[in-house]
């Protein structure tokens, strides 16, 4: 278990803000499109290493400005056995999937998914602003994912649950996309929406009546909510291993999360600049 004291390493990730088989599986759609959406599928089995920077605006939790800058480590990669597999992306809302391919045709795939989602509490300054809340842990959200492939466009629906016992809540997502080759550069666009019910709120930006009674924050019961989301890069072959990657994204953000008490820097939208390097092995 993380102490409270420690709960000063990760946003609240989900609310500001993978293949040797011959079925068609669906991988994260922002992946799928990258590698060129006419594929229909994950390339197979593959990892890939490098680095990356980005900067962006959006919610803080202290009292300075909502920009943010970073340089970070890319890992990427798939793998897959008989439909049973594990993907981590860079690019994908999900840390790491561990699923199964449950159902397959020739347009549409369905997978059952399972993996971590969300995370504690961060603080730009450890000046122990949250040491008497709660501990907000991640939760296990398992669920299924289906891809449909319509002409040159994707679509992407989940719908997830917590099985660990910590938020107990649920989540959905329909996402939009589809991607135009120029030459070496595959540009690509992505549209959707993406709910969290109350349960969800609650624990990871709610604060308890026991909680406003030992500390400085006051009670909040936040209902569920939808946010918008999108984002447009490109990808690029630089060589026959090395590629390049680039996204902006923009989120819309909800009273249900702007109006929660332990927001110091408060704002409707967040976006972000990215830009990587990586080597495929």
């Amino acid at each position: 278990m993380v102490s409270s004291k420690k709960m000063t390493k990760s946003l609240i990730a989900g609310l500001l803000g993978l293949f040797v088989s011959g079925n068609v599986l669906s991988a994260d759609i922002a992946h799928t499109l990258r590698n060129n959406s006419e594929e229909k599928a994950s390339t197979g089995n593959y990892f890939e290493l490098g680095l990356g920077v980005a900067a962006g605006v959006g919610p803080s939790l202290t009292e300075d400005n909502s920009g943010w800058a970073a340089a970070y480590v890319v890992i990427n990669g798939s793998y897959n056995w008989n439909g049973l597999f594990i993907e981590k992306y860079g690019e994908s809302g999900d840390p790491i999937l561990l699923g199964y391919n449950a159902y397959e045709s020739d347009n549409w795939s369905l997978d059952i998914v399972m993996g971590p989602k969300f995370g504690g509490l961060h603080s730009d300054k450890n000046d122990g602003k949250f040491d008497l809340l709660d501990e907000r842990n991640s939760s296990t959200m398992f669920g299924g994912r289906l891809t449909g492939y319509l002409g040159d466009n994707v679509v992407q629906f989940s719908l997830k649950h917590d099985i660990s016992g910590n938020s107990h809540g649920t989540s959905a997502s329909a996402l939009l996309g589809r991607n135009w080759q120029v030459r070496n550069w595959n540009f690509h666009g992505l549209v959707g929406l993406q709910f969290f019910d109350s349960r969800i709120n609650d624990y990871y930006v709610g604060i308890s009546e026991d909680e406003a009674l030992r500390s400085q924050f006051t009670e909040y019961n936040p209902g569920s909510n939808i946010n918008f989301t999108a984002e447009i890069g490109v990808t690029y072959p630089v060589s026959e291993n090395w590629v390049f990657r680039s996204t902006a994204r923009f989120r819309t953000l909800s009273d249900a999360d702007m109006d929660s008490p332990i927001f110091e820097t408060t704002r409707s939208t967040a976006m972000s600049l990215g830009t990587s390097l990586t080597y495929v092995f």
